[in-house]
């Protein structure tokens, strides 16, 4: 079986490393952007074969498109020309409407699946990947409404064996859910560190600091691509934040005992 991966940064560079733990007969092909990231590619043992053409995929049985959000539209429309129809294709975005509709370029539709494996670090990049970065972790499938997902076996089985848990979901849900879970998490770390920074010395933050920020260190042009493709859910998810840290602001105002509320937060977090 041949698995191309588009994009080497660290969800494809661990995803090639993963799999090609698994050995036998598999074999993982990559295309990077420039003939560096093949180069490094290689050298890390990502895959066993690179380029920088996609054609190079042409005879691969799953293809997954793994680069940012903004790149997957252009991806799509190049596979749609350059890799055989009975390929299934796949991604990993992590917002999966507006790719359910740029996938219905393909010759055929029913042989994309959108996928979201939620997993990462703060930082970026094919220097960061490692290949257990699945172990333990969801990966969601958003299938379109009545998708035959029987072609998508195979995948389903390698995405466990490198140690993912497969879910599906309807494609709103991912999307809203992410906003919550992802998302605003995101969008909350950088506006904490703004409104930090110029008040209080960074070299003074403890383990609570370090936590809060460590988000606001991932690729902020990353962000803004996530946050643009899914702004309806996030807007609601900003918005339903900011009523509840407006109840804290007004009770501590007025010198109200908090402690009940304290605990409302706490047992929401478990």
């Amino acid at each position: 079986m041949r698995v191309g991966i588009v994009g080497l940064g660290l969800i494809g560079g661990s995803l090639g490393l993963a799999l090609r733990r698994l050995g036998g007969s598999l074999e993982v092909r990559g295309v990077a952007h420039h003939d560096d990231g093949v180069a490094a590619a290689l050298q890390r043992g990502a895959v066993d074969r690179a380029s920088t053409d996609l054609r190079d995929l042409s005879d691969c049985d799953v293809v997954v498109v793994a680069t940012p959000i903004n790149q997957v539209r252009s991806v799509l429309e190049r596979i749609a020309v350059d890799i055989p129809r009975q390929a299934i294709i796949t991604d990993v975005a992590s917002v999966k409407r507006p790719v359910l509709e740029w996938a219905r370029c393909l010759p055929d539709p029913s042989r994309f699946l959108g996928g979201h494996p939620v997993a990462g670090k703060e930082r970026s990049g094919l220097s960061e990947s490692d290949a257990t970065l699945f172990r333990g972790e969801t990966w969601v499938f958003t299938p379109d409404d009545a998708q035959e997902l029987t072609p998508f076996d195979e995948w389903f089985r390698l995405v466990r064996a490198i140690g993912a848990r497969p879910q599906i979901l309807s494609v709103d849900a991912h999307d809203r859910q992410m906003a919550f879970l992802s998302h605003l998490a995101f969008t909350l770390s950088l506006a904490y560190a703004q409104t930090v920074r110029p008040f209080a010395d960074p070299r003074l933050g403890g383990p609570g600091f370090r936590g809060m920020v460590r988000l606001a260190e991932g690729d902020p042009t990353l962000y803004e691509d996530i946050t643009a493709t899914n702004r309806g859910p996030l807007v609601d998810a900003i918005d339903r934040f900011a009523d509840v840290l407006h109840e804290y602001r007004e009770r501590i105002d007025r010198g109200d005992h908090v402690g009940e509320l304290f605990e409302q937060g706490a047992r929401a977090a478990h």
